[in-house]
């Protein structure tokens, strides 16, 4: 396990990853980091779950025990994802005679006072994202290629405990940016309905697909490509499905995700264009104004 101390953070935080919940900021401390370590059981006796204001984020491949969360067991699977919030009772390690090996990722959220914060894992990434994430499970099964995806992105971090160089810090805060990233992304894809057919099956995935990468570039050969059609076809299904050309529904959410951020956040609107996928804060501002009727300055004011 590797600790993150004060050596490894900037004397002044990072705003791109401050949280702001009623009313007050809350900054992101990272706290601890582990690759693959590996937890050996040899009693039978069952352990006492604990609580403290921290959240967790714990991905396990190669295991042969269960561990427990809030009070339930569950099998620690390769591949399964496991995320707990301050004052959320757990025990990660093996709950029984075995063996489990995890990466996990440990951090808080403080005020300047340092009072932690201690909302839901959930109602954080939607803080973050600006997107709404109405299905929550706390345990997830990835799939292979999300599991190493996961599993670079922790890596990612741990590795910047041995960067020599003055970037420590910028490359520690883009890793868990991206751990945020994947986390709202994946939580998006829950719910969503399956298709009844290779049409709604094909164009659910191209909405499913912009949905959990919304604010990076989207070709739209990319979704025709998700979606088994050819171009032309596809922005023809998409807009008789959705009302909406493929480019207008992908600018739609994200000034979506921007109205969420304005209202639940302090980040400087530049920041917030560039979170959603703009790279032009004055077109973000025209858009913004077009599809809402305000500017995001005036949106914000209420």
């Amino acid at each position: 396990m590797q600790v993150f101390t004060e050596k490894d953070l900037p004397a002044r935080k990072p705003q791109f990853m401050q949280i702001s919940c009623d009313g007050n900021p809350y900054d992101m401390i990272p706290l601890h980091v582990s690759i693959d370590s590996l937890h050996l059981r040899k009693s039978d006796s069952k352990p006492v779950e604990h609580t403290h204001n921290v959240y967790h984020v714990v991905l396990y491949n190669r295991s042969k025990g269960r561990f427990s969360l809030d009070g339930r067991a569950f099998a620690a699977g390769p591949g399964v994802l496991a995320l707990s919030s301050p004052n959320e009772s757990h025990h990660y390690q093996s709950i029984e005679k075995g063996e489990v090996s995890y990466s996990e990722f440990s951090f808080s959220y403080l005020s300047f006072r340092g009072k932690a914060l201690q909302i839901p894992f959930k109602k954080l990434l939607e803080l973050y994202s600006g997107l709404e994430l109405p299905v929550w499970k706390t345990v997830l099964q990835l799939d292979k290629d999300d599991y190493n995806v996961l599993h670079k992105i922790i890596s990612g971090i741990a590795e910047t405990k041995e960067d020599p160089s003055g970037m420590k810090s910028v490359r520690l805060y883009r890793g868990i940016s991206e751990l945020f990233n994947f986390l709202a992304a994946q939580y998006a894809r829950l719910g969503m309905p399956p298709g009844d057919d290779s049409i709604s099956s094909g164009l659910e995935k191209a909405r499913d697909y912009i949905h959990s990468h919304y604010w990076e570039k989207i070709p739209i050969g990319r979704l025709a490509k998700l979606a088994c059609f050819s171009k032309g076809h596809f922005q023809r299904e998409f807009r008789k499905r959705y009302n909406l050309s493929p480019v207008e529904y992908i600018t739609e959410y994200r000034i979506s995700a921007a109205k969420n951020l304005l209202r639940t956040t302090p980040h400087p609107c530049a920041e917030i264009a560039e979170k959603v996928g703009f790279n032009d804060i004055f077109y973000f501002s025209k858009v913004f104004k077009r599809l809402s009727g305000k500017s995001p300055v005036q949106y914000r004011k209420g």
